[in-house]
């Protein structure tokens, strides 16, 4: 009696010992946060995927997190985290990334990119993966990814069908130097607003319209304020995700590399899940009584001429800027 009592001590625990060693290995060592802005948009859907390719593949030892909706702060102080090293991953908007580096505003130039299509085609370019790769390097970061978001449009609060209808307009622009630069020479009126300060404003005829991407408009329901919304030639918004250099020294080659990976993987789906998203936001600021205007065949011309010669005047001021737009240009007419 007394040996079966010791047996089954024994066993009792062996077993106890293979749960804790059980629940060691199962016991995630790095904890990722991803984090944006913004809602239910491409960028959520990119950190989500690519939250499950690495809960899939890392076999539990990191836990990723995801924080949309600007639940870990604002643009600016979530990629200050990353370059200090509270935040794992985050992404926005190209814009808010050229204080970190002005090369990022090359992203944002008209001309480009002229179709969700062929964006993604230049920003998957060998040439162009391996010049975002070397940014930022020296300052703590890495840029995980770069994919199309969205068409960027104009939704003013009186119809904007010519390059005449907007002269003299107060309109918000995201606070890139090359928009101010591009709507001044237009004859606009261009100041800079956060984003939530937008619809109001517009409301109380504080400004005159918005210039962002199509799915902000009707995912923030402008079509509550406004009807009419005009697309911009061969201008596109671009997201960047950067990720904190430490972090991924700290997980070793073996985990850095299976997150660089997982991210192409997440990149090869939001490729197409972008641009039907853009597609339905579409759709529904037309359900929604809305108008999508776009420009006649001259103006859109101007518009595309003067929006170039916006991009040479403040890219001509750093080398290493114009240097890249040239790049980009060259490698954006092969996919044409």
């Amino acid at each position: 009696m007394k040996a079966k009592n010791m047996m089954a001590a024994m066993l009792a625990g062996l077993a106890g010992s293979f749960l804790i060693s059980a629940a060691a290995v199962a016991a995630p060592q790095f904890t990722m946060k991803l984090t944006t802005t913004t809602t239910n948009d491409a960028g959520v859907e990119w950190l989500n995927t690519l939250k499950k390719g690495i809960d899939a593949h890392s076999g539990g030892r990191i836990k990723v997190e995801v924080y949309p909706a600007g639940q870990l702060g604002s643009a600016p102080r979530t990629i200050e985290g990353v370059t200090m090293g509270t935040v794992e991953v985050a992404l926005n908007a190209s814009g808010f990334y050229e204080s970190l580096d002005p090369r990022f505003g090359v992203l944002s130039a008209t001309g480009i990119f002229d179709n969700m299509e062929q964006g993604d085609k230049v920003l998957s370019d060998p040439e162009i993966r391996k010049l975002l790769a070397s940014y930022g390097k020296s300052k703590g970061y890495e840029v995980l990814t770069t994919f199309m978001h969205t068409p960027v449009a104009v939704a003013t609060n009186e119809p904007f069908k010519t390059l005449a209808d907007i002269q003299g307009k107060k309109l918000r622009v995201p606070g890139s130097p090359l928009f101010l630069h591009m709507f001044k020479a237009l004859g606009a009126a261009p100041l800079s607003m956060s984003l939530g300060e937008v619809l109001p404003a517009m409301q109380n005829r504080t400004i005159d319209g918005a210039v962002s991407g199509n799915t902000i408009f009707t995912s923030l329901k402008f079509y509550d304020v406004t009807k009419t919304m005009t697309y911009l030639p061969s201008t596109h918004i671009a997201v960047v995700a950067i990720i904190n250099s430490q972090f991924l020294k700290a997980i070793g080659p073996e985990l850095s590399a299976m997150v660089k990976e997982e991210a192409r993987k997440a990149d090869e789906h939001i490729y197409t899940w972008a641009a039907q998203d853009a597609d339905n936001a579409r759709k529904v600021w037309e359900q929604h009584g809305g108008k999508s205007l776009t420009l006649d065949a001259p103006d859109a011309a101007r518009f595309v001429k003067l929006a170039q010669e916006s991009a040479e005047a403040i890219f001509s001021k750093n080398p290493q800027e114009k240097a890249d737009y040239e790049i980009f240009k060259a490698v954006a007419q092969k996919y044409r």
